[in-house]
């Protein structure tokens, strides 16, 4: 998976404490004083992947909400549980106007940044992968992030969660050719499908890793791990995803979710189809028909 970016900036990785700071210094610069306040990120993308809205909360840390106190970055560190403080500059003589982030060490990050009808856009990367952004674009292979800020205040309200009806969601037939070579074996009862899944099991797809751990007492829950540079420390960053319940029936994996930061999947139940089983490897079709494989990573 590539290195990502999207911590390249400290901004969309940690809260700024603005309370704990001394009161705003009068003679920092007006262009400095329009980054203060609470954002959200409402648009990514990251080396030439378009992050979907609705994935945004799950694809940055602290869900791209940040906020932004004069220059001061104070932040946890995800790899020691300690609080570090860093700073950035910027330079607004220079076209696009220019921002870094600094520390005694030297550069750690930087970018461009401009403000478009009270949106905050960013495209940055990191010093050691690409050069400074000339352009907001962050087109494939280019190692960089661009994105799109907005005031909470100005962001419409979230569609209200669905009535807790639930609703199933059942997979098409898988077509035998859909299925890849070698993964056929010996018919398992529901029994022994449901004692083979217990533990957790590693999917990758185009966003990063996801990993899922249904536990003994029929409950389950989702993680999502992507590779983060956060604050230029390279570290995996997990952030759960939903939990609920699960239960093998007649060869299909079934489970209904319960909490998940995709509201639109909140008491729905989704149906996938157990294609075969081993000690290291799980074969499935999901309720899109989509065929997959994941990997134990966990008794």
């Amino acid at each position: 998976m590539p290195l990502s970016l999207r911590s390249v900036w400290a901004f969309a990785i940690v809260l700024l404490c603005s309370h704990s700071l001394q009161a705003v210094d009068p003679n920092v610069s007006p262009e400095l004083k329009n980054f203060s306040g609470d954002w959200e990120v409402v648009e990514l993308v990251e080396d030439g992947k378009v992050i979907p809205q609705e994935a945004i909360r799950s694809w940055l840390p602290s869900g791209g909400k940040v906020e932004i106190a004069e220059n001061a970055i104070i932040f946890t560190s995800p790899s020691d549980g300690k609080k570090h403080v860093k700073v950035f500059s910027i330079d607004a003589t220079k076209y696009p106007p220019e921002l870094t982030i600094n520390t005694q060490e030297g550069i750690e990050g930087w970018g461009i940044f401009r403000f478009d009808e009270g949106r905050l856009v960013l495209c940055l990367s990191h010093p050691t992968e690409a050069a400074r952004p000339t352009d907001f674009s962050a087109s494939a292979g280019s190692k960089r992030m661009l994105m799109v800020l907005k005031r909470p205040s100005e962001l419409k309200p979230a569609a209200p969660a669905k009535p807790t009806e639930t609703a199933k969601t059942t997979p098409p037939a898988a077509t035998p050719s859909a299925v890849p070579p070698g993964t056929t074996g010996v018919v398992l009862t529901d029994a022994e499908v449901r004692k083979a899944l217990i533990g957790t099991w590693k999917f990758t797809d185009s966003v990063g890793a996801l990993f899922s751990t249904f536990n003994p007492n029929g409950t389950f829950s989702t993680v999502r791990e992507v590779l983060e540079l956060r604050i230029f420390q390279k570290v995996f960053v997990q952030t759960p995803v939903s939990s609920g319940t699960w239960k093998i029936e007649n060869g299909r994996l079934k489970f209904v979710v319960l909490t998940s930061t995709h509201w639109d999947r909140v008491n729905k139940e989704f149906d996938f189809i157990v294609r075969s089983i081993s000690a290291t490897d799980l074969i499935f079709v999901d309720y899109l028909g989509h065929v997959g494989r994941a990997t134990r990573v966990a008794p």
